[in-house]
């Protein structure tokens, strides 16, 4: 079993970033108003590492996120990777990992990271539609994206990559041929974001016109359920679906609308696995149901506030559902009749399946 890893999250917000984006309100998702002074990353770093219950160096980096990284002037980002150095050469950390814009990448920025030990650059692509990006102030096309990623990938770093689902001006057809583009170009891992209307924004401005119609949570969480089985299907890992409802972004406070929700990524996880029952039931009119799984993956198949189980109870007249945990996976209908649930290959199924979509 593969340890945890930890990261040390230090915040530059809107260092290196040429504008706002129309969705973007930096300061606020990072909690952070002034601009973090370099002299103050040392302590942050101590403080974080000192919360770490397993400090072994092979499982902890650095992490420079909230702006674009490699924007920054020169001589401040290597004044900021020094720092991280440090606690590299002492054997408390083991590497480095930054977040930055698509057009901020080229071989002398990368022959810089390669040299103060980073091992993975996230990408904000967001989309790989021209016009969604134009639209939203993205300042990058698709055809920067996909030279920037080959780079990279050239240089031997870890490539992680993020996208936006119901931007301004996108459709769901266009998150889904992001998310197909993505797949294409081989990332590490991925995360996905649905587009939220944040306080003092651009978006807010058009959402209050009427200009842009923000996604209700059951959408949204249908839409990242196919584009999540999609990175699934390629062996692409989702690292993160959602943004977190947090002390600094709160619904009904700073996010005005939109789909944010304390637990998205179960929501997201829960529709999967009742698609899962529904595909395997599609052909039978049971009058009982078992349903034995791994631990890992029960909860799943109950659902957030048990509503998978009420869905099933709801949908098919089950007076009584019985949930077991297993070694195996697979349901029993009818106490007698056992079908194993092969995941990998339902899951193939499902993508394909249209009429277990809304």
């Amino acid at each position: 079993m593969s340890k945890k890893n930890y990261i040390v999250s230090l915040f530059i917000p809107h260092l290196g970033c040429p504008n706002d984006c129309i969705f973007c309100n930096q300061r606020k998702i990072t909690n952070y108003v002034e601009v973090v002074k370099k002299d103050e990353i040392r302590d942050e770093i101590k403080s974080q590492l000192a919360n770490f219950p397993d400090k072994s160096q092979e499982q902890i980096q650095i992490a420079f996120y909230g702006g674009s990284f490699t924007g920054i002037e020169e001589s401040a980002m290597i004044d900021y990777l020094k720092i991280a150095n440090e606690f590299i050469e002492d054997g408390k950390v083991r590497s480095i990992r930054l977040s930055t814009r698509p057009d901020y990448i080229d071989e002398h920025i990368l022959n810089i990271l390669k040299e103060f030990n980073v091992e993975t650059i996230e990408l904000g692509v967001q989309s790989m539609v021209n016009s969604v990006l134009d639209a939203n102030l993205r300042c990058h096309n698709s055809s920067c994206v996909k030279m920037s990623t080959k780079l990279i990938k050239s240089f031997g770093f870890k490539l992680g990559l993020q996208m936006m689902t119901g931007l301004y001006k996108s459709t769901s057809e266009m998150d889904m041929y992001t998310a197909e583009e993505l797949i294409k170009l081989k990332p590490d891992f991925v995360r996905i974001y649905p587009t939220l209307v944040i306080k003092n924004t651009m978006l807010e401005t058009y959402t209050n016109k009427n200009k842009y119609i923000p996604e209700n949570l059951h959408d949204s969480v249908e839409k990242s359920t196919k584009i999540y089985l999609k990175f699934i299907n390629a062996n692409i890992p989702v690292i993160r679906l959602g943004l977190l409802n947090t002390d600094n972004i709160k619904e009904g406070e700073d996010v005005i609308a939109g789909a944010i929700h304390p637990n998205y990524r179960q929501l997201v996880e829960d529709n999967l696995y009742r698609k899962v029952v529904d595909y395997i039931l599609e052909d039978n009119n049971p009058e009982t149901l078992e349903i034995h799984v791994k631990p890992n993956i029960l909860n799943n198949f109950v659902g957030y506030n048990r509503e998978n189980k009420k869905y099933f109870s709801e949908k098919y007249g089950f007076k009584n559902i019985k949930y077991c945990n297993s070694d195996n996976n697979f349901i029993l209908i009818n106490h007698t009749n056992r079908v194993d649930i092969d995941l990998k290959n339902i899951f193939i199924n499902i993508e394909k399946e249209v009429s277990l979509w809304d």
